[in-house]
């Protein structure tokens, strides 16, 4: 490749952010960093830098999902694009992806009114889970056991914040063995962790205890199909068990986190990221 190609942009010079620059120099790159809070572009069709690929590591989904766009408009490559960040950073629009390609996962419907969303989660039956449509690392997940759970939840859910964030979005509740799995897929599933827990929440950063586990073929070819559904390259597909083996799809991840996770699993994502980023654009 050339010098000076990679392109960086991140919020954070993280764990993840240093590991990928190294894989990514180690590689013979170049690697340009660019802070998001630093970056003022203009909006038209004017090349941006030398034109060469970006790998988005914005920790903000706003942030990332504008940068990706205005930066393929300006003609590079962006990894993930700006449609799958779109789409992944708003659960809503995952489930809708999903759905779309018959991609298995839990119900869910999303509603716009108090009365009429404790009517639908009395319909369904309890415990089920409500979540905001965007967000990470388990904020503001919590599961609803009753009517009176449901009336409280969905008053702050529509009392709350402003008009934008009056949006519920309801799941079914699914009774895992104690934990959940996350397939990595860079290109295809090269990998995967358990998340352990004894709180129905298996995030790592709510203290769910990773461990590596062998992805199954039927688990790899799940995930690789919801990474497809999104248009994901580099993405972390969470799955859930359910206590008599079926396997579902609850959410996916375009900005792949591991420092939490690495030691545990010993998968190299940051080489195989930067491996696939090289291969990507020759």
């Amino acid at each position: 490749m050339r010098r000076h190609e990679v392109h960086l942009v991140y919020t954070r010079m993280r764990t993840e952010e240093r590991m990928l620059v190294d894989a990514l120099r180690g590689r013979g790159c170049s690697v340009e960093t660019h802070a998001d809070t630093d970056l003022v572009l203009p909006l038209n069709r004017e090349p941006w830098k030398d034109g060469g690929p970006v790998l988005m590591r914005s920790m903000s989904f706003t942030r990332a999902r504008y940068l990706s766009s205005i930066l393929e408009v300006k003609g590079a490559r962006v990894f993930n694009t700006a449609r799958s960040i779109a789409t992944c950073g708003d659960k809503a629009l995952t489930t809708l992806a999903l759905a779309e390609h018959d991609v298995p996962m839990p119900w869910s419907f999303l509603g716009f009114e108090q009365d009429a969303c404790v009517a639908e989660m009395e319909q369904r039956g309890y415990p089920c889970v409500t979540k905001p449509v965007q967000g990470s690392w388990g904020r503001m997940v919590a599961r609803v056991d009753n009517k009176h759970a449901a009336e409280g939840m969905m008053s702050m859910r529509f009392e709350m914040g402003s008009a934008q964030d009056h949006v519920a979005l309801v799941q079914q509740y699914i009774d895992k063995p104690g934990y959940d799995l996350r397939v990595y897929v860079i290109g295809g599933a090269v990998g995967g962790m358990r998340r352990r827990s004894e709180h129905w929440v298996t995030n790592t950063a709510r203290g769910a205890v990773p461990e590596r586990y062998d992805v199954p073929e039927s688990h790899a070819k799940l995930a690789e199909r919801a990474a497809k559904a999104v248009g994901g390259e580099m993405v972390a597909v969470d799955l859930l068990e359910t206590r008599d083996g079926a396997i579902l799809v609850n959410e996916i991840n375009h900005c792949v986190e591991f420092a939490r996770s690495i030691e545990f699993t010993g998968i190299p994502l940051p080489e195989l990221m930067a491996g696939y980023l090289v291969e990507a654009m020759r």
